[in-house]
């Protein structure tokens, strides 16, 4: 059993627990960072349907979304400097928030593919047989009529995963690294006020992710500057971005945490 509740604990553990926030947000640009390179170079096999590349792709995808994000920082961690010594590659010096964003990196590219994927097919592809016919090139098409549209559909989504990797970091103590999870569990252990501990922390958390919500949301409108002002238009653009929104939830599957069927 812990000390008896005090609120006062709740905001005395703000700085301490703040002076960690920069970790966990490196975590999370680090992992968005290698997520996003990554997930492209997933995305195209998928797109293109490349023979074997597809394969593997799909494999992929399988299991970073099938298999529980814990499991697979314990297996980066443990394993892969192992697998690496059998082509004579030392990485037991290396720190561990190198398997961290590595980790976390991968993961959230089998999200991010899917999310490309789905998004850029949800786009007619009447638009792009038009652009074609008046003369434009695979490239120009791609840029000018099918990219600014999947951004937009894809942003929402995006937004989520964002958010829930940020929630996600917080396994990443289990390894050792002292983020805001870390922090709070040694705050917890050294004054027994655990629960007060939790709270600051689920504030926090909860500040940076409607933070990170409004900042993507800024963006999304940013993206749909240019769409019809009139409210007939805007009303067929909504119905129009729901229906890509239909397509891409169906794309993508069963959603984070879920196989690839």
């Amino acid at each position: 059993m812990g000390a008896p509740f005090d609120y006062t604990y709740i905001f005395s553990y703000f700085p301490k627990l703040l002076s960690t926030l920069g970790m966990t947000l490196l975590i999370v640009a680090g992992s968005l960072l290698v997520g996003i390179v990554v997930s492209f170079l997933i995305a195209l096999p998928r797109l293109y349907r490349i023979p074997v590349l597809n394969g593997l792709a799909r494999v992929y995808v399988s299991f970073f979304r099938g298999t529980p994000i814990l499991i697979q920082l314990f297996l980066f961690y443990y394993g892969l400097p192992e697998i690496l010594k059998l082509v004579q590659i030392d990485m037991s010096k290396a720190p561990v928030l190198v398997f961290v964003i590595l980790t976390y990196g991968l993961h959230t590219s089998a999200f991010m593919s899917e999310t490309i994927r789905a998004s850029v097919t949800a786009v007619d592809r009447g638009q792009v047989e038009a652009a074609y016919a008046i003369g434009m090139k695979g490239y120009q098409a791609f840029s000018r009529i099918v990219l600014p549209q999947a951004l937009a559909i894809a942003v929402p989504v995006f937004s989520n995963l964002v958010i829930a990797l940020l929630k996600d970091t917080s396994l990443a103590f289990t390894l050792g690294v002292m983020e805001m999870t870390g922090k709070a569990d040694t705050l917890g252990a050294l004054t027994q006020h655990f629960v007060e501990a939790y709270i600051s922390l689920s504030l926090i958390y909860l500040a940076v992710s409607l933070t990170l919500e409004k900042l993507l949301r800024i963006a999304e409108r940013r993206l749909l500057r240019h769409e019809l002002p009139d409210p007939a238009g805007q009303r067929r653009f909504r119905l129009q971005r729901k229906r890509g929104y239909r397509r891409l939830i169906a794309g993508i599957g069963s959603g984070k945490g879920g196989a690839e069927a």
